[in-house]
Order: C-alpha cells, then structure tokens, then sequence
C-alpha cells in the first residue's frame, strides 16, 4: 500500500508540475499573442494617423485650388514674358536663325562695324534649350569692335560671346582690325 500510496503522491506531483506547465505555457503564449496585437494595433494606428495627416494636407491644398490655380497662371504669363523679352524666337528654326542673325547684323550696324562673313554653326541642345552658335567675321576700327562688343554683353536678348579673336589687318595699319568671334543665343 505504501508503495501504491507513493505512486499516487508521485502522479499527483507530476499532475500539478503538468498543471503547472501548461499554465505557464499558456501565459506565455498569452503574453507573446498579446505582445503581437499590440505590435499590429500601434501599426495600424500609426497608419491611420499617417493617412489622416494626409487627409488634412490634401484637404488644405484642395481648399486652396484657385489661389494655386492664379499663381499657375502668373507664373506662366511671367515665363512667356521672359521668353518673348530674352530668347530668340521664330515660327521656324530656320525663322529663329534669321532673326538671330538679323539681330547681329542690327548691332554690328549700329557699331559701325562691317560684317564680311557670317556662318551658322551646329546648335546644341541642353536642358530644353537650344543654343544657336553663328560665326562671324567683321572688320572695324578698335572703338567700334569695342562699341560692337559692348552691344552685345549688354543686350537684353540671351546672347552672349562664345569665342573672340581680335587681330591686326596689318602692321601699317594700325586703326583696322579683323575681329572673328562665335557668338551664341538662347532659344526655346
């Protein structure tokens, strides 16, 4: 009986160590269940202040379409009057080049300066923008390649002196000089 009463007290004590253990790994099942609805409950409520934030921006932004529509349209007429004031501009490429050259030839005249040979180089194109390369070869007195020159770094046109090689005609002739240069203009 002793030993029948000792195999009882033996199964009791591993029925309450299983008990016992099975409460454990419940609470920590529980513990890590709960753990992992938090983590997922503080994501979806960081979400959803993320969207509400955005809410509130687009709604801002949304509420302020006609502001924003006026400041689109000045802004437009601002860059259609910067292109129209500084850019070469013509229906054609080949019109823009001709304006180009006829404006040159504008200041060259104003300056005194006798244009021999004018040649229109390869343009190059960046960004949207298109430069517009004319060699020139002139021929003037020292004060109107001066005046000429002048002209054009201070056109209100985007045009300006790519490269510049001013010489002697001769060494009797000290007043004349040759001037070739390759000047340059921005255009849409």
């Amino acid at each position: 009986m002793v030993n029948l009463q000792a195999l009882v007290d033996l199964l009791k004590r591993r029925e309450i160590l299983l008990a016992f253990a099975g409460v454990l790994l419940l609470l920590v099942v529980g513990r890590a269940g709960l753990g992992f609805y938090r983590a997922q409950n503080q994501a979806l409520d960081d979400e959803i202040a993320l969207k509400t934030l955005q809410y509130e921006k687009f709604s801002r932004l949304i509420a302020r379409q006609q502001e924003f529509a006026a400041l689109d349209q000045a802004l437009r007429k601002f860059d259609q009057e910067v292109k129209v004031a500084h850019l070469i501009q013509g229906e054609t490429p080949t019109l823009t080049e001709v304006q180009f050259q006829n404006l040159l030839q504008t200041l060259a005249r104003e300056s005194a300066v006798d244009v021999r040979t004018t040649k229109v180089l390869p343009e190059v194109k960046k960004d949207g923008i298109k430069m517009l390369r004319l060699r020139l070869s002139c021929r003037a007195e020292i004060g109107a390649v001066k005046d000429f020159l002048l002209k054009i770094n201070n056109n209100p046109k985007f045009i300006f002196l790519q490269e510049v090689e001013i010489k002697n005609i001769s060494r009797r002739e000290k007043r004349f000089y040759y001037l070739d240069a390759v000047v340059t203009a921005l255009t849409v």
